[in-house]
């Protein structure tokens, strides 16, 4: 009977964390700005111009790239697809439901049953986790290789595991691919975590197993550097001996004690972003956080944690805080992108303590309360996504744009025509790929990108500067005779021209 109720709590969360991660999947609108078209750029790249690549996107450090897996494991889902971006958007939604399943069964295995329940229901409404399932982006994956890093590092260090040697470090490998940031934080995190108290570890035959497979993952970024002169090297060493501005942008001060100001509000924020906080629930954050203090402060006279369980939280704990304080001689900035992940750190330890608080009645009836609150909470913003949607989501999603694209091949009426782009970014993948893609699909046609005969302008007013789009007008187009201009219901502004 008990394990029959288990499986409906199971089944029932999980199907709620589903239903807050497959409105855009269903929909199939998402997010399509100018990460995903430089993505979906490349991997058009890789499979139809058979432009194979040693390198992935870039990162903050100009000159700094990460490895080249994730572009590879867009080109799964566009090659089933044909072209069609929305695979990507169901690849990330396989793989944050993925998570949710890979902390239920790792939890239940390790800390019990109502452990697991609990650590799913946090992971099934996080905020953050459900939008890691939304829209494409290379941070994404790192929610899953995260939460596996964690586990398995426990299965390490903290129940003496060796052959996890074999699986942290080619995880630690794998975050190379997708946030390079965070990975090396992770990395030097956990080599010092290993050296100051786990040493005898290191010197495990494990270790160097674990450390050759993973350095497989750096054989493109390896080949990369020799082909191009140690270039990420050499942006590397410019940017730490100060002959470049790194990460800084302007108007950032360089003050040492301002930066570890920063960087421990990123932290906070990335530790809030954990728990839903909105409207009513805006402190939760603050509730759980003072929640783990007090269980921390007053564990002995509490006597709440197992020896495993408290084993784990302070393995948690230490890796959590050496990361921290990494980050304290860290000479630039973090932006709230690199910790993308890191949430796992908290929710999984925050499962495992409401865990605990079951077994008291007053812990019982707070958790039914909050359980209630959250799971009202989520519900409402099921009924929204899905039955009260607010709008399209304009031109910053892709029904947006492909509502543009659609009404210039209306207007040219089946003549040849050109179209130019103007983005507050200046770059225009995002246009380009879905011109290339739902253009040659849907018209079999592809405008031409000069200015002659009849041409179209297809422009974004920027909203810090919705002025910007008339000075591109002014320098760089010029020419030509306006027929007409149309400001589309997203926002998005057409001009048709001819010489």
């Amino acid at each position: 009977m008990k394990k029959r109720i288990n499986l409906i709590f199971f089944i029932i969360i999980l199907l709620l964390g589903i239903g807050l991660r497959a409105q855009e999947t269903i929909s199939h609108n998402f997010l399509f700005l100018l990460d995903q078209g430089r993505d979906m750029t490349a991997v058009k790249g890789i499979i139809y111009d058979n432009h194979l690549t040693l390198i992935g996107p870039s990162t903050s450090l100009r000159g700094v790239f990460q490895g080249p897996l994730w572009y590879y494991l867009l080109a799964i889902p566009t090659i089933i697809l044909a072209g069609n971006p929305w695979g990507t958007v169901v690849l990330m939604f396989m793989i944050s439901v993925g998570v949710l399943i890979v902390a239920y069964l790792w939890t239940k295995n390790i800390f019990g049953e109502k452990a697991a329940i609990f650590t799913l229901f946090l992971f099934a409404i996080s905020p953050e986790a459900v939008a890691a399932a939304t829209y494409t982006w290379n941070p994404h994956p790192m929610w899953l290789l995260v939460t596996l890093f964690m586990f398995s590092f426990f299965e390490l260090v903290g129940r003496g595991k060796k052959k996890f040697h074999l699986v942290v470090w080619p995880l630690v490998g794998l975050m190379f691919h997708f946030q390079t940031a965070l990975a090396v934080f992770i990395l030097v995190g956990s080599l010092v975590y290993l050296f100051f108290f786990k040493r005898k570890s290191i010197i495990q035959k494990q270790f160097i197993f674990g450390i050759l497979i993973s350095s497989i993952f750096f054989i493109p970024q390896i080949a990369f550097e020799f082909r191009h002169d140690f270039l990420m090297t050499k942006s590397v060493l410019n940017i730490f001996l100060g002959q470049d501005q790194g990460l800084f942008v302007g108007g950032e001060s360089r003050s040492y004690f301002d930066l570890i100001g920063r960087n421990i509000s990123v932290f906070y924020y990335n530790f809030g972003t954990s728990f839903v906080r909105d409207g009513y629930l805006k402190d939760s954050p603050k509730l759980a956080l003072m929640a783990i203090v007090v269980c921390l402060v007053f564990r002995k006279k509490l006597s709440i944690f197992t020896k495993k369980e408290w084993d784990f939280v302070c393995i948690i704990l230490g890796l959590v805080s050496i990361i921290a304080i990494l980050s304290f001689i860290y000479p630039f900035p973090l932006r709230y992108w690199f910790l993308t992940g890191v949430q796992s750190f908290y929710l999984i330890p925050f499962g495992v303590l409401l865990g605990k608080l079951w077994n008291a009645r007053i812990g019982k009836i707070a958790i039914i309360s909050l359980f209630v609150i959250f799971t009202f909470y989520s519900l409402q913003k099921i009924n929204s996504l899905y039955f009260h949607p607010p709008n399209d989501g304009g031109k910053e999603k892709i029904k947006g744009k492909l509502s543009a694209i659609d009404y210039v091949y209306s207007d040219a009426k089946g003549k040849d025509f050109g179209l130019l782009i103007f983005t507050p970014a200046v770059y225009t993948d995002a246009y380009d790929y879905l011109i290339w893609w739902h253009g040659k699909r849907k018209y079999n046609y592809i405008p031409y990108l000069a200015k002659k005969g009849t041409f179209y302008l297809l422009m974004e007013k920027d909203t810090s500067k919705p002025w910007s789009y008339k000075g591109w007008l002014e320098t760089v187009i010029k020419t030509g005779n306006v027929l007409k201009e149309t400001t589309l219901p997203v926002g998005l502004i057409i001009q048709k021209r001819s010489i």
